[in-house]
């Protein structure tokens, strides 16, 4: 399906058509969204390793975010994973419910539509005035900048590959969720694409723990992430020593499939060696 670009204001149109002919096609695959996305990345001269936070700004407030977000709109497996998380989140009967990262607003107006007696805060740094404008249909939905008081469920979908401390950030956060309220992530911490941050990519194996020790504990798996109560009131020093083996754990993992895979294409080589001359092989 192609991208809908015809009610979008004249500056952001002018900018997704420059973004779409990088892939030439206005029906991009999700892999040609995420080439768009490195293309921007590598433009802005940003780097996932020495992260510049001046030039980190400018990426997440370009239109390829808008890009983003239209392509979510008509991705059937984008849409199927917000149906999943949004349906959840109205069984648990939130009254005030923050969407942290929300982007162009597709989870949050789903929110706001299967719960309509709850009010939906999307918290986003980089607002894209057409998605506030599409946001206004409905009457429980605002867009904030920042967590305001608190809140009885925060959802944040493929949020915390970005940032540099993922668990400062849910500290930060949590502190804006009842006791008893609902924490719902949703991570990525593989590198699809250039933004997904490698210090964050050892997560995959202990971000449940993790939060375990900041008094956020696991309820269930909820489509590609997991519901966590909060507990208590929990610090990050604890958190902190899960990090520290988690990343010293992964890296050596690492290493140790790097050396697998040079001992296996040093094996190829000489089984080739042997069958053209048996006698060179050493």
């Amino acid at each position: 399906m192609p991208i809908e670009i015809h009610t979008l204001f004249a500056d952001d149109r002018e900018a997704i058509e420059d973004l779409l002919d990088i892939v030439g096609t206005y029906e991009p695959s999700l892999e040609q969204i995420w080439l768009c996305m490195d293309a921007v990345w590598d433009q802005l001269g940003c780097d996932n390793k020495y992260v510049d936070l001046e030039r980190m700004s400018q990426f997440y407030s370009h239109p390829v975010w808008l890009l983003n977000g239209l392509f979510i709109e008509q991705h059937a497996l984008s849409l199927k994973n917000r149906e999943i998380v949004s349906d959840w989140i109205a069984e648990r009967g939130a009254r005030r419910i923050a969407d942290f990262g929300g982007g162009f607003g597709t989870l949050a107006r789903m929110i706001a539509g299967k719960c309509p007696r709850a009010d939906v805060d999307v918290i986003e740094p980089f607002p894209n005035q057409f998605a506030i404008q599409k946001s206004k249909k409905f009457t429980n939905i605002r867009y904030q900048k920042r967590l305001d008081g608190l809140y009885d469920l925060i959802v944040a979908m493929d949020v915390f590959e970005h940032v540099s401390d993922p668990l400062r950030l849910v500290r930060e956060t949590a502190e804006h969720l009842r006791r008893n309220g609902i924490y719902l992530t949703a991570n990525c911490f593989h590198p699809v694409i250039k933004c997904h941050l490698p210090i964050t990519f050892h997560f995959r194996r202990s971000w449940n723990m993790a939060l375990r020790m900041m008094k956020l504990r696991h309820l269930e798996d909820v489509c590609y992430g997991g519901a966590f109560r909060k507990v208590g009131d929990g610090g990050i020093i604890a958190a902190r020593v899960v990090e520290s083996v988690s990343r010293s754990s992964f890296l050596a993992a690492e290493w140790s499939n790097a050396v697998r895979s040079q001992l296996r294409v040093r094996t190829r080589i000489q089984d080739a060696i042997a069958r053209i001359a048996p006698s060179r092989v050493p």
